[in-house]
C-alpha cells in the first residue's frame, strides 16, 4: 500500500493538514488514528446529556486566517465568550491574571508587600528575556507574586524543578505585567484586559471536537483502529493494522517521545535527543451534577491545600453542554509520568472540597464522574529542551517528516495555533 502522504493522528492538527491538502485537489494521503474516533484530545464525549471534553480545549483566535477559518468551520455553531478566570488563593477569589487584580486580597499588609517587591525588582531588573523561568518571573512581577502565586501554581503544574525550566514557553501564555499594571491593579479594579485569551470561541453543540468533526466532513481517507507501532525510516514505510504502509512524506502528530520509540533506523546522536525530552501527566476528572456553582469559566488553585491545579466549569461554555437543572466541571491534578493516585479518595476529597468552596451546592446530587488519563501532557521545557528538539527536528525535515501539532511538535501550544500550523504544513507539502 503506498501513499504520498500519511498522517499519523486524526487530532486537530492531523486533520487541519488533511483538510487543507484535500482543499487544494491532493487526495492522495491517508491518515492513521490509533483511536475508534477522530478528534484526540481534543475529542468530546456525551454522557447522559452532558457533553465533555478531554479537559479544557477553548479556541483563542488572533489571527485574521485563525478568524476566517473558525468561521468557515463552525458556522452558527459557536459561542464568543469574554473570560471569566480566576485565581482562589487564601480564601479570596481574584481575577485572573493574579499579579494585575492585587486589589480583590482586601489585605493592606499582603498588597504592600507585593507592590514594594515588584519595585525593588523593576529597580534591579535583570533582563525580562532571562532565559530561566524562576529569574524571568522574579524579574516581572518580585519575590511575593512569585512566592504566593507564580511559584506554587506552576509546581503543581509542571510537577517540575522550576529553576531548571526555561522560560521560553512564557511568551504568549504568561500575561507579562508591566510595574504600572501592578500598581494600579493593586489599588484599584482593572477596567483593561489581560493577556491572550481574554476572549475565546466554544462550539455551541457537540464540544470541541465539533471543530475536528467539521475538518473531516471534507477530508477522505481517514483509517481508525490503526495506531502505528513502527517506523521504518530506511524504508519509508509505516505499520499500522498488520499492514505496511509507504509514504514519500510523513506528518508526525502523536507525541514525539512516542514516535521516538516506534522509529527504526534513528541515529544515535538523535536517539540520544529523544532521551532528553520530559513531560508531565495530567489527570482529568470530569464531573456531573445538580444544581447551580459559580459564576465563572476556569479557577487556578496555587496552594498545596488543594490537590488540583485547575477547576473548569464546562456548563459554562455552552448551554447544550449540560441539561437544564444541572452544572459540570472538569478538575485537572498534575503528576510526574508513572505516578497515579488513589483515584476513589482524591475523587472523594475533590467532591468534599467542591462543596466547601461553593462549586457544588451542600445536598447537590453528584450524577457520575469520569477520570481521563493524559501521559503527555505539557512537554517540560528544561535545560536541554531546546536543543534536542531542535536537533530532532532538523534530522526528521532532512527525512521528509513533519513534526505537527502540540505532540508533534512537542510545544506548548492552542488550537488556533494547531489549525494554521496543519495549514502551512499543507502548503509545504504540495511544494515538494
Amino acid at each position: 500500500m503506498e501513499n504520498k502522504t500519511v498522517i499519523i493522528g486524526a487530532g486537530i492538527s492531523g486533520l487541519s493538514c488533511a483538510y487543507h491538502l484535500q482543499e487544494k485537489g491532493f487526495s492522495n494521503y491517508s491518515v492513521l488514528e490509533a483511536s475508534s474516533e477522530i478528534g484526540g484530545l481534543c475529542g468530546s464525549y456525551v454522557k447522559k446529556g452532558f457533553t465533555f471534553d478531554y479537559s479544557g480545549h477553548l479556541l483563542h483566535v488572533s489571527s485574521k486566517y485563525g478568524l476566517k477559518l473558525t468561521q468557515k468551520l463552525l458556522g452558527k455553531n459557536v459561542n464568543l465568550l469574554k473570560r471569566k478566570a480566576f485565581i482562589y488563593i487564601y480564601g479570596k477569589t481574584v481575577p485572573f491574571p493574579f499579579q494585575n487584580n492585587l486589589y480583590f486580597m482586601e489585605d493592606d499588609k499582603f498588597i504592600s508587600s507585593c507592590v514594594q517587591d515588584a519595585l525593588a525588582s523593576y529597580k534591579n531588573r535583570k533582563p525580562k528575556n532571562s532565559p530561566m523561568f524562576s529569574d524571568w518571573a522574579l524579574a516581572l512581577y518580585g519575590k511575593s507574586i512569585c512566592e504566593h502565586f507564580m511559584f506554587p501554581y506552576n509546581k503543581k503544574l509542571w510537577q517540575t524543578d522550576l529553576k531548571k525550566m526555561t522560560s521560553d514557553w512564557c511568551t504568549k501564555f504568561v500575561p507579562s505585567s508591566t510595574l504600572e499594571d501592578i500598581i494600579k491593579g493593586a489599588y484599584t479594579k482593572q477596567k483593561k484586559d489581560f493577556g491572550y485569551n481574554s476572549h475565546f470561541f466554544y462550539p455551541k453543540t457537540g464540544g470541541c471536537k465539533a471543530i475536528c468533526d467539521a475538518l473531516a466532513t471534507k477530508t477522505a481517507n481517514i483509517s481508525l483502529n490503526s495506531e502505528v507501532t513502527e517506523i521504518d525510516l530506511k524504508n519509508k514505510t509505516v505499520a499500522a493494522k498488520g499492514k505496511k504502509i509507504k509514504y514519500d512524506n510523513l506528518v508526525v502528530t502523536m507525541p514525539l517521545k512516542a514516535f521516538g520509540t516506534a522509529a527504526k533506523g534513528l541515529p544515535a546522536e538523535i536517539k540520544k535527543d529523544f532521551s532528553l525530552l520530559t513531560n508531565n501527566c495530567v489527570y482529568v476528572l470530569n464531573i456531573a451534577a445538580k444544581g447551580k456553582t459559580k459564576d465563572g469559566h476556569w479557577f487556578y488553585f496555587p496552594q498545596d491545600i488543594y490537590p488540583f491545579y485547575r477547576i473548569g466549569v464546562q456548563s459554562a461554555f455552552s448551554r447544550e453542554a449540560a441539561p437544564a437543572g444541572c452544572c459540570s466541571f472538569y478538575v485537572e491534578f498534575g503528576f510526574t509520568p508513572g505516578k497515579k493516585p488513589d483515584f476513589k479518595a482524591l475523587e472523594e476529597k475533590t467532591i468534599t472540597i467542591m462543596r466547601e468552596l461553593g462549586f457544588l451546592e451542600k445536598d447537590a446530587e453528584v450524577l457520575f464522574a469520569d477520570w481521563l488519563s493524559i501521559p503527555s501532557a505539557y512537554p517540560i521545557y528544561d535545560v536541554n529542551y531546546k536543543q534536542a528538539r531542535q536537533n530532532i527536528i532538523d534530522y526528521l525535515t532532512s527525512q521528509n517528516i513533519y513534526l505537527l501539532g502540540r505532540y508533534g511538535a512537542w510545544e506548548y501550544s492552542f488550537m488556533e495555533k494547531s489549525l494554521c500550523d496543519g495549514a502551512a504544513t499543507a502548503a509545504e507539502l504540495l511544494k515538494v
